[in-house]
């Protein structure tokens, strides 16, 4: 990492919401709102580079390629062990068909609660998993109280190519969840999941913990609370870039550990409240913020090397004319009742 931010530029390939989104080839995942192409524009914070480019960090490119994040919700850290895999049978069927799926999937524990916790009368984590409610992101469908059947079933169906999302038509051809679920309004809503998994690696428990500390402070101080929220979560990979975060439904991975250990002996280098700054304001602002970007959900290795290469070499040209990553998202207007 090096000292300062640069700036913080829209990359949306806007669409008109289709079926799926989450079926097609991606270089970088669109927002869920309704847009239309206009000019493009940039939200910048200066941080003194002047437009010159850098050398690559050697943590881009360093996201697992996967076309889902399971998240297994309404868990604690205190409670996860090394491997959270484990934790009940319906857990382990979870994890070991996720890695079968088209694109495979990646499962976490989460305190994620979008639903109403179930009574909390089971007595070990083997029993309380026995049932779970679990986010299918950046889709952003809850499928709730599974089972291992419901499992199965949920697994059958993210094995479909083309998915719905909570604005597909209902007489579509699309495949409907076989299971009880909840659509998130993801079109307002962001939601920031950093590693907190302590009994996995300390760097994610010590430094996760305290830009999660940080992340919900500032929420509640800049009135964020409607709009966007911080959760923990168990292993994603990537101990030494810790601490780890990952926005949605964007699905940019992040990694601030560089920052951190430096800004204690060199002064100018960033602090764990800036990067909660940083991260704050890029899901804020709908922006990536590519100091400490990783890479994104649903990107091999070689298309996140060339979404940073690419916005790397327009920052080093440092001109302001429209590029295949840097797009105004314009909200589509609602009709009157009169039909204008």
């Amino acid at each position: 990492m090096y000292s300062g931010y640069r700036s913080l530029q829209l990359h949306l390939p806007i669409a008109q919401p289709t079926a799926s989104y989450v079926s097609r080839p991606r270089r970088l995942l669109p927002s869920v709102r309704a847009f239309s192409v206009q000019p493009a524009i940039r939200y910048t914070i200066d941080s003194g580079s002047h437009g010159r480019r850098r050398p690559m960090d050697t943590q881009v490119g360093t996201v697992s390629p996967h076309r889902h994040h399971l998240v297994v919700c309404n868990s604690s850290p205190d409670e996860w062990p090394s491997r959270v895999e484990g934790m009940s049978e319906t857990i382990t069927a979870l994890a070991r068909g996720s890695i079968r799926l088209p694109g495979r999937a990646m499962v976490t524990m989460s305190d994620f609660s979008p639903l109403q916790k179930p009574d909390a009368e089971q007595t070990t984590s083997a029993d309380k998993y026995r049932r779970i409610d679990v986010a299918v992101l950046p889709l952003g469908l809850v499928a709730k109280q599974l089972d291992k059947d419901g499992v199965d079933l949920l697994l059958q169906w993210l094995g479909h190519e083309v998915l719905p999302t909570s604005w597909t038509p209902a007489h579509s051809n699309v495949p409907r969840p076989p299971f009880e679920h909840k659509w998130l309004e993801l079109s307002q809503n962001r939601h920031i999941f950093v590693c907190t998994h302590g009994s996995r690696d300390y760097l994610c428990g010590h430094h996760g913990g305290k830009l999660l500390e940080d992340l919900r402070r500032l929420i509640v101080e800049r009135n964020l609370q409607k709009h966007i929220a911080a959760w923990s979560t168990s292993h994603i990979g990537g101990h030494k870039y810790a601490a780890n975060a990952i926005v949605y439904p964007r699905g940019d991975w992040y990694g601030t550990w560089c920052d951190k250990c430096r800004s204690m002996t060199t002064p100018g280098i960033s602090s764990p409240i800036a990067d909660a700054e940083a991260i704050i304001n890029a899901t804020l602002h709908d922006v990536t913020w590519w100091d400490a970007w990783r890479g994104a959900i649903n990107m091999s290795k070689e298309d996140q090397i060339a979404a940073w290469s690419s916005h790397n070499m327009d920052a080093g040209h440092n001109d302001h004319s429209a590029d295949s990553f840097s797009w105004v998202p314009v909200t589509r207007q609602r009709r009157s009742a009169s039909g204008r």
